[in-house]
């Protein structure tokens, strides 16, 4: 039994079903598969990376912290299918982006463009595709949905 009703996606106009988390999580599709173990990977190295780099060029701990924590703890979240880790994701593209933009031309701003590109791609996959929908959002889409009945008056 759906927790909210069905309503049609903005874009499509396939209608989206809402579930509970346990139904969610029990499906075999509420499982994370190999991509988003590398997805929640990648943020989690990403974490540590930043958090390594900023050690190395003389930050201080609560610096080289700040500056890591927020992508590390989005892969922690991803891998335990925290719902809020898809908004953590969002945010962590908009801090590339804004990193991006802080360091054009600098030596920095490749590694960073590469980084806002991956982030831009996975954000793309958490938000439209089926499976992290099920795992983080608790929906599906209908796609079985009857078309509405065609007017006969016509």
């Amino acid at each position: 039994m759906p927790d909210k009703p069905t309503k049609p996606d903005f874009y499509s106009g396939v209608p989206w079903v809402y579930v509970t988390v346990e139904q969610a999580h029990a499906h075999p599709k509420g499982r994370l598969n190999l991509l988003l173990w590398l997805i929640a990977a990648y943020f989690v190295a990403t974490g540590l990376l930043k958090f390594a780099l900023a050690w190395q060029y003389g930050a201080g701990l609560g610096v080289s912290l700040l500056s890591s924590i927020w992508p590390f703890l989005t892969g922690i979240g991803l891998a335990l299918r925290v719902p809020w880790s898809v908004v953590m994701a969002a945010v962590s593209t908009g801090l590339t982006a804004f990193a991006l933009v802080r360091g054009l031309g600098t030596g920095d701003s490749l590694l960073t463009l590469v980084e806002m590109l991956v982030n831009v791609g996975i954000l793309f996959y958490l938000l439209d595709g089926d499976r992290p929908n099920l795992i983080y959002r608790h929906r599906y889409r209908k796609y079985s949905a009857a078309p509405p009945p065609a007017d006969e008056t016509a």
